[in-house]
């Protein structure tokens, strides 16, 4: 099985947000004032919708928004939101034991913003496998500088950002070429999984944390058929979904098994993701 990245526009539907989509789930990213009283007076705010407006511009549409949840009783406003972007031409495929070539996953940019002077525009690739429909947020030493500070705001930079963005899709697609390639033992299916524990309950390294085996194997047991196999993508991906959605048994300081809620919080889904991630490439490098 084989997969490669496609530019073709095969008119393949995708579903995109509305500006109303938007302010429903996430109003906050047409605010149109600073939420902090206390910024600079050099603090020029830039609506995140113009960033929206002009993605679109460069065929980049919303498709995911998200904002901040405020605490209660907390006096300030949290301005903190995310938006993810899929250009419809811009696909992963993958071609079948049979010949059949399917759309695998969608190249994502993922957005992140406020309005309160602590942030600026950041901007990060994803991937979104429509088997599951998950994100996963990719993490790459290249993406770390890829911001825009609100003063300096410009729609040509947008452009060099989003070009960067697309110039590192094809190495992204080769190492999940790679990790199809690798296929994991017994012992270390249970190392990555005990690994992915780790990181989701921010368990600091280790070497004598073990992670119950029933806990393991509800860990790696696949959600779906189409996720069968020993190869470290396969695993990755699988373990990637029980962290992200929920629903997987770990036991406590109690000792009592209990079902863990799904990822929530904007930062610690691109945070686990992005460890996850480099976690999974250790195993490309061993190989």
């Amino acid at each position: 099985m084989s997969t490669m990245l496609s530019f073709n526009n095969d008119n393949l539907a995708t579903s995109f947000l509305s500006n109303d989509d938007i302010r429903r789930v996430c109003p906050m990213a047409l605010h149109t004032t600073p939420t902090n009283p206390d910024v600079s007076d050099k603090y020029v705010h830039a609506n995140t919708m113009t960033v929206v407006e002009d993605l679109a511009k460069l065929g980049w549409f919303p498709v995911q928004a998200k904002q901040c949840r405020n605490k209660k009783n907390s006096s300030g406003i949290r301005s903190f939101h995310m938006i993810a972007f899929q250009n419809p031409d811009v696909k992963i495929t993958k071609t079948l034991d049979n010949g059949e070539k399917i759309v695998d996953t969608y190249p994502r940019i993922i957005l992140t913003n406020s309005h309160d002077g602590f942030n600026s525009f950041k901007f990060m690739v994803g991937l979104f496998r429509l088997i599951c429909s998950n994100g996963l947020v990719v993490c790459n030493n290249q993406m770390v500088d890829m911001s825009i500070r609100h003063i300096n705001y410009d729609f040509e930079e947008l452009r060099k950002i989003v070009a960067s963005a697309i110039e590192q899709v094809p190495d992204i697609v080769n190492t999940m070429n790679d990790m199809r390639n690798v296929m994991l033992t017994d012992e270390q299916k249970t190392a990555l999984a005990t690994e992915v524990v780790k990181i989701r309950k921010g368990i600091e390294d280790d070497e004598n944390y073990v992670v119950d085996a029933e806990v393991v194997e509800d860990i790696l047991t696949p959600v779906r058929n189409e996720d069968n196999g020993n190869d470290l993508w396969t695993i990755f991906n699988i373990c990637q979904e029980k962290m992200i959605k929920g629903g997987f048994g770990f036991r406590g300081a109690t000792n009592k098994l209990r079902k863990q809620r799904g990822i929530t919080s904007i930062k610690k889904d691109m945070d686990f993701n992005q460890r996850l991630w480099q976690t999974a490439s250790q195993y490309l490098m061993a190989a």
